[in-house]
């Protein structure tokens, strides 16, 4: 018996895009925090040591599958930029305040059909988000989830810079059976990533939907690959008892 239904975040529920204006501030964040440490960066060594961090994230991500903070990437570029971070230091912490109110300032769209999606399988499933983050911290994407009014739908939100693993790894879909205090095989996973989502979930005994959305993903070892919410939510309501 299916009874609860947990989601990715990016490209699933929100566009997950890089807007280049929320880079900018970013960017003016970090040469801020270099600043404070008297580093002042001209503008294109300050982009290059910046998109040289996003690289460097999106390995630890890719390749480690690391649940990364905020401030871990601060202080890579902090050190990449020979400078020796202090521990508990406040410019570090008004640096990821930064990069927070960046994601708020200029706000991913959640996707045209997600709140209705979300509000109707909420009468019938506990509901759950596992998403790994990225630069923004969790408590940004439920700040997000607040402004368009979604967070109610959810039980609980498992971000994996909390948890210190990223999908596929099973401590994250381990966190959420935890929290949510619901067997894996009665959970189903929904995302558009068949690594991360997919085979993360399967692997971790949850049932697993491929939501593809945004984008065609191809094969898909999912028990079925919906390419709307409505297709979507058709497809839970009436298989919700089948394995």
């Amino acid at each position: 018996m299916l009874r609860a239904v947990t989601f990715d975040y990016w490209d699933t529920l929100y566009e997950g895009g890089a807007l280049p204006e929320r880079v900018a501030l970013r960017r003016t964040a970090v040469g801020a925090l270099l600043g404070a440490y008297g580093r002042h960066l001209p503008e294109a060594q300050l982009r290059a040591l910046y998109e040289e961090s996003g690289k460097e994230a999106q390995r630890w991500w890719s390749e480690e599958h690391r649940g990364y903070r905020t401030d871990e990437r601060l202080r890579w570029i902090l050190e990449r930029a020979a400078v020796t971070p202090r521990e508990n230091c406040e410019h570090v912490t008004a640096a990821v305040d930064a990069v927070d109110n960046a994601l708020l300032m200029l706000p991913p769209a959640m996707l045209a059909g997600a709140w209705q999606m979300l509000r109707t399988l909420s009468r019938q499933f506990v509901l759950a988000v596992i998403s790994d983050t990225g630069f923004a911290s969790g408590r940004a994407q439920d700040r997000l989830l607040e402004k368009d009014a979604a967070r109610d739908f959810f039980s609980a939100t498992v971000y994996s810079m909390d948890i210190g693993h990223a999908k596929p790894r099973p401590e994250i879909f381990a966190a959420a059976v935890e929290t949510l205090g619901i067997a894996s095989h009665e959970i189903l996973h929904i995302g558009d990533n068949e690594r991360t989502d997919v085979r993360g979930a399967l692997a971790a005994g949850f049932r697993a939907v491929r939501l593809d959305v945004v984008r065609d993903g191809g094969p898909s070892a999912a028990e079925f690959v919906a390419r709307s919410y409505e297709e979507l939510s058709d497809y839970l309501t009436k298989k919700t008892g089948e394995p």
